[in-house]
C-alpha cells in the first residue's frame, strides 16, 4: 500500500516563501509613497546659475535675447559657412547686438566677435569704446569655437556675457552647439581659454534655460 511521505522542509519553504512575498510588496510599495510625484530638472551646480530665478532683470532681457540670436547664427553658419558680424546685426536688426530701445534699456553693452583661429576681435568699427584687439590677445585659437563677448554694461546688476558656439570636431564647418555664460562683474575681461572648465575658474557661470511651463510648476511647487 502507497504511502504519502511529506519533507521535513515544506514548512520553512513555505514560510520563505510568504516573507519573501511580503518583502517585494513592502518594497513596492514605499517606492510607490516615497518617489517624486513629478521629476524636475535637476539641481544646478556651483558654476551654473538658473535663467528664471538666478539672474537679475536686465541679465535676463539679454540672455532672452542671446537665445534666439545663437539659434539664428548657427542657422546663418550652417547655410553660408560665415558668422553673423556686428555690422550685419545692425543690419538685419538682431537683438540683443542692435543697437535700438532694447540695448539702450538694458545698458548699452558693448560687443565683440571672437572667430576660432584669429587674435583680433571684430567689433563695430565706429565704436571707439571696443577694446583694442591687445586687450583680447588670446582669443580662441584651436579651440573650434565662435565667442560674442559682452561687457561694459551701464544697467545696474549688469554682469558680462560670453555666447560660445562650438562645433563637433575640428575641421567640421557644422556649428553644433550655444551655451551663454555671465560674470558678475560687467568689466569682466575677456577670457583666455572658454573652456568650461577654464571659464569656471575664471568666475563665468553657465546659464541654464527653462522654458515658460518649466517656470510655472517651479514656481507651484511641482519642480526644484
Amino acid at each position: 500500500m502507497a504511502r504519502l511521505v511529506h519533507p521535513a522542509s515544506g514548512r520553512w519553504e513555505s514560510l520563505a516563501l510568504l516573507l519573501a512575498t511580503l518583502a517585494v510588496i513592502a518594497s513596492v510599495a514605499g517606492y510607490v509613497l516615497l518617489r517624486p510625484q513629478k521629476v524636475g530638472p535637476p539641481t544646478p551646480l556651483s558654476w551654473q546659475v538658473r535663467s528664471f530665478d538666478g539672474l537679475s532683470a536686465v541679465d535676463q532681457a539679454i540672455h532672452s535675447a542671446l537665445l534666439p540670436a545663437g539659434e539664428e547664427i548657427i542657422w546663418s553658419n550652417n547655410d553660408t559657412g560665415g558668422w553673423i558680424t556686428l555690422e550685419h546685426a545692425q543690419k538685419i536688426l538682431l537683438p540683443p547686438f542692435y543697437r535700438d530701445a532694447f540695448w539702450k534699456a538694458n545698458g548699452e553693452v558693448h560687443w565683440q566677435l571672437i572667430l576660432p583661429g584669429t587674435h583680433r576681435p571684430h567689433g563695430l568699427a565706429a565704436d571707439a569704446l571696443t577694446p583694442a584687439a591687445s586687450d583680447v590677445s588670446r582669443a580662441t585659437q584651436g579651440q573650434g569655437a565662435t565667442v560674442y563677448y559682452g561687457s561694459g554694461g551701464r544697467a545696474p546688476g549688469q554682469s558680462a556675457y560670453l555666447l560660445v558656439i562650438g562645433h563637433a570636431h575640428a575641421g567640421v564647418m557644422w556649428a553644433n552647439q550655444a551655451t551663454i555664460w555671465v560674470h558678475r562683474d560687467p568689466n569682466a575681461p575677456y577670457p583666455g581659454i572658454v573652456k568650461p572648465e577654464s571659464l569656471v575658474g575664471s568666475g563665468w557661470r553657465q546659464v541654464i534655460p527653462y522654458d515658460g511651463a518649466s517656470e510655472v510648476e517651479r514656481v507651484k511647487g511641482t519642480q526644484p
